[in-house]
């Protein structure tokens, strides 16, 4: 099994090129992913002028960052794949792409969609020699690895893949890990590390939900096994990138970094003892 330890810093905004790259030695993680997304370091209009310097910085650090948050649509790609050729051109092997939705309230059809939109991207993706990983999200319209399946199935799986997400697809529900990557496959290319805890407001028990609600927690206290992850990742042989994704105490960046720097150190432990 091959693994890289990478980073979305969704609530790093405060830090530049540098101080990413200073986060990732000091949480002991491998890399950091390329976010695109307004108000960030790399926005759709200043790719071509911003990714340049931020690889170099990266660069300098002695990191090597391959994998893309991006957010770009099929129907984006469709019309200007311009973007996809400024990541290649840089060392960007991976980008996880837009979401899909349920269109219309007809859950089949949106499927349809889905897959034939996925044989496009899948098209422009081998045009631009990158890859595009779908993440499973809860209110989408794919939160688990049947429903990639469905969309996935018998495309190229060197031009699209998918991101589980343990934490995320919680949400909704909970998967057989094992399962789920048997299922996959070749199509597996990334994973989500988040988690979530349950907790329950007894001032709220008379209602539909009886009071519970699903908050993000570190993986060392939430509810996922993540030695069963880790397992059914090691037996189907995979080789990705474990997206670390800390949503909590964006207030207070020092105590988001340390429960960060645990988390790895958590995650690297239970690989180790499988």
């Amino acid at each position: 099994m091959m693994t890289t330890f990478s980073v979305f810093p969704k609530f790093y905004q405060h830090l530049d090129p540098a101080g990413l790259a200073a986060l990732v030695h000091e949480t002991g993680l491998d890399t950091v992913n390329l976010v695109v997304r307004e108000g960030y370091w790399i926005t759709l209009d200043n790719m071509k002028s911003a990714v340049p310097p931020f690889m170099r910085a990266m660069e300098k650090a002695g990191l090597r960052v391959h994998f893309a948050t991006a957010g770009f649509s099929v129907e984006q790609m469709r019309k200007d794949d311009s973007p996809l050729a400024i990541l290649a051109d840089h060392g960007v092997t991976d980008f996880r792409m837009d979401y899909f939705s349920v269109q219309g309230g007809d859950v089949r059809a949106s499927l349809e969609k889905a897959r034939s939109e996925m044989g496009e991207m899948a098209e422009i993706c081998a045009r631009r020699q990158i890859r595009a990983i779908l993440q499973l999200h809860h209110g989408r319209l794919i939160t688990n690895s049947a429903a990639a399946w469905i969309v996935f199935r018998d495309l190229p799986a060197q031009w699209v893949g998918v991101e589980i997400d343990p934490g995320n697809q919680s949400h909704e529900g909970r998967e057989n890990w094992s399962r789920a990557a048997q299922l996959l496959g070749e199509y597996l290319a990334a994973v989500g590390i988040k988690d979530t805890a349950p907790v329950q407001n007894p001032e709220k028990a008379a209602e539909p939900s009886k009071g519970w609600s699903r908050p993000w927690a570190p993986i060392y206290e939430g509810e996922t096994n993540w030695f069963d992850v880790a397992k059914a990742l090691r037996a189907t042989q995979f080789k990705g990138t474990l997206v670390f994704m800390p949503f909590y105490h964006a207030d207070d960046p020092a105590k988001m970094t340390e429960t960060l720097k645990r988390e790895v150190a958590y995650l690297r432990r239970v690989m180790a003892e499988i």
